[in-house]
């Protein structure tokens, strides 16, 4: 039987979804520089422990909250940079929080598959939602204990909602340690219509990424994921929104099986500089610092004291 799903942004919600995700980021790895927050993120890192403070801490570890983690790909890089590093990670807690179950247990995974985070005192993972951080216990007893909190790759242009990127911003400044803890929040340089603080960055992304193309799966045998062009693209009131489709099928002596079929319309937010920092300040929060790598613009913010 045929899966037939029609969603709005919520794309990452089957096994085979989540695994095609991880090998189109593997597949033009060098045209999107998708290692380049790690350098940025290890730097954060080594930042709050070389200011950390046992007294200061209450015997607490450094907490590293990543918000959109999906396969967990930051706090793996993270791990082995650490390792490369020769950084301890004996007093660390990693927290790694996605809203779909299937790319937490790909997360899970990839924790079983990397050695090095074996080092780290605690790690954590937890099915929710940017916008209810809050809401759930263990993340109600990190509020204001929270060292390093990380959005990557973007992911904060998803909450599209009228009130979402606001809901975001007061949790974070709730959970960010009074002081010395950051949150580290990158956008995309193509969805940053309009600067005030930063300057234009040509984006570095090339055509073709999302051309017709089949990828085989490296989990499930005999299966590939076609990934088609983008059907259509829109921006209306500062949200642009695209439809494309991506099926999954098992290929046998005798064909084809079509396993899954996903009709997906993808909705992210186009960002405006003046009114990103309004925001920031409605919520407590202060921008410290901006930061660029070849494809986005990292704003490091601090709660307002």
């Amino acid at each position: 039987m045929i899966n037939i799903n029609e969603h709005k942004d919520s794309f990452h919600n089957s096994a085979y979804f989540a695994e095609y995700c991880d090998l189109w980021t593997k597949a033009y790895m060098s045209i999107l520089d998708t290692q380049g927050d790690a350098q940025i993120y290890i730097s954060a890192l080594k930042d709050q422990l070389g200011s950390y403070s046992a007294l200061e801490h209450h015997g607490e570890p450094c907490v590293v909250l990543d918000a959109g983690t999906g396969p967990g790909r930051v706090l793996v890089n993270l791990s082995n940079d650490s390792l490369q590093n020769d950084i301890s990670l004996g007093r660390v807690e990693f927290i790694g929080v996605d809203k779909e179950p299937a790319m937490i247990h790909r997360a899970l995974a990839a924790q079983r598959q990397t050695p090095s985070m074996s080092r780290l005192g605690r790690i954590d993972w937890l099915v929710a939602e940017a916008i209810h951080l809050t809401s759930f216990e263990l993340l109600q007893n990190r509020i204001g204990r929270v060292d390093l909190l990380l959005f990557p790759a973007g992911g904060v242009s998803h909450l599209v909602g009228p009130d979402q990127p606001r809901n975001f911003f007061a949790q974070a400044a709730a959970l960010l340690r009074p002081g010395s803890g950051r949150l580290y929040l990158s956008i995309r340089d193509d969805m940053i219509s309009k600067r005030c603080i930063t300057k234009h960055m040509e984006s570095a992304t090339s055509s073709g990424l999302y051309d017709r193309r089949d990828f085989a799966s490296e989990r499930f045998e005999g299966v590939v994921y076609k990934q088609f062009p983008v059907q259509g693209s829109r921006v209306e009131n500062q949200i642009k929104t695209e439809n494309y489709r991506f099926e999954a099928v098992k290929r046998t002596d005798n064909g084809e099986e079509r396993l899954e079929e996903s009709k997906i319309e993808v909705a992210l937010r186009v960002w405006e500089e003046a009114e990103l920092l309004d925001w920031f300040r409605e919520a407590g929060l202060e921008c410290v610092k901006t930061l660029h790598d070849c494809s986005e613009t990292y704003y490091v913010l601090k709660r307002a004291e």
